[in-house]
């Protein structure tokens, strides 16, 4: 691994605890900040592996607190869709220059900030006919950006799941068993392809504790923020990592 700069290293801390202070206090969103801040940083194929099994680690805690809650016919309706868009998007990503990847990367987190911004909150009533083809897209899609993009999976669980109409909490941890489900399959699929080089695992272990500190603060902390203004602040780190990542 190249030698970080001392404001490398503070970056990277304060992305990921910040990223998954906000997991811990919504189930979602660890990803989809972590993953392109730290691919400013990081070559992608480290990141979203790395990343990866730090959200699979948080949904473990997360699930374990809150396992009565939990929607499982919900999970099981995603979970084949899921696995079959994890096994394209790993195929894929042995395919991919990680260049152009790192940009459409960037292209997808700015049309999550824009819909953070503009959209999130809202409820959106789907024909109940519609809901068989919305949940094979939808898991499928989430399943096949989430192993080309890490975390970035989580906004797609999080469209489904508001169809739904789910109480907070049963939200936040199913939200999260299904991200469980599909994380550990993705780890396996990079452990298999080889990412987990010495540079991914000196990440890892770097990032761990400061994962931890945000999961503890996004319990204690992140519930009682103004949501809308939450939202906003969300969408406009998103909306200027993606454009960074665009044009670096």
């Amino acid at each position: 691994m190249e030698t970080l700069s001392v404001l490398q290293l503070l970056f990277c801390v304060v992305v990921v605890t910040v990223a998954f202070a906000v997991r811990g206090g919504t189930g979602f969103g660890g990803g989809a900040i972590a993953v392109p801040l730290l691919a400013l940083v990081f070559p992608l194929q480290v990141t979203v592996p790395v990343v990866t099994v730090l959200n699979m680690l948080s949904s473990v805690g997360h699930g374990i607190s809150g396992w009565r809650h939990i929607v499982w016919p919900a999970i099981w309706r995603m979970v084949p869709g899921s696995l079959a868009g994890v096994l394209i998007g790993l195929y894929l990503l042995t395919l991919v220059d990680p260049r152009p990847l790192a940009k459409a990367l960037g292209v997808f987190v700015m049309l999550y900030a824009l819909y953070v911004l503009l959209l999130a909150g809202r409820e959106f009533k789907v024909p109940s006919r519609w809901m068989a083809v919305i949940t094979v897209v939808t898991s499928f899609s989430a399943g096949l950006i989430g192993s080309l993009f890490g975390g970035a999976a989580g906004p797609i669980y999080v469209v489904y799941l508001n169809t739904l109409r789910l109480a907070r909490d049963a939200f936040r941890v199913t939200i999260t068993t299904i991200m469980l489900f599909q994380g550990t399959a993705r780890t396996a699929g990079y452990a298999m392809l080889g990412l987990y080089d010495g540079q991914a695992l000196l990440l890892l272990a770097a990032a761990l504790p400061t994962m931890l500190l945000g999961s503890w603060l996004g319990a204690r902390l992140i519930r009682r923020f103004n949501p809308l203004w939450f939202n906003r602040a969300v969408g406009g780190v998103l909306l200027i990592s993606g454009a960074a990542l665009v044009y670096r």
